[in-house]
């Protein structure tokens, strides 16, 4: 009866051991999610900066070229003596 007794002592303690590596396992795939969540968000939050700037670029050139182009047939109008715009 000792040894199922002794037996049964040894499996519960390999038991709680094993509880506790996976409860240990879970707590650092935890960390790791929240980690990774919030590098992602950092990523998210630059790429939308580059979008932004990239677009507020892009119309700033596109209203200088209409500027430019209204200003080129302004003076073609002029120095060809018809009236463009």
């Amino acid at each position: 009866m000792s040894e199922r007794a002794d037996s049964q002592v040894q499996q519960n303690r390999e038991v709680y051991r094993g509880r506790s590596a996976t409860a240990d396992l879970f707590e650092g795939l935890d960390a790791l999610e929240t980690a990774g969540a919030a590098q992602i968000g950092v990523v998210l939050r630059g790429m939308a900066r580059i979008g932004q700037a990239s677009l507020l670029y892009g119309a700033r050139i596109a209203a200088e070229w209409q500027r430019m182009a209204f200003e080129a047939t302004k003076r073609a109008g002029d120095t060809f003596g018809a009236p463009f715009l």
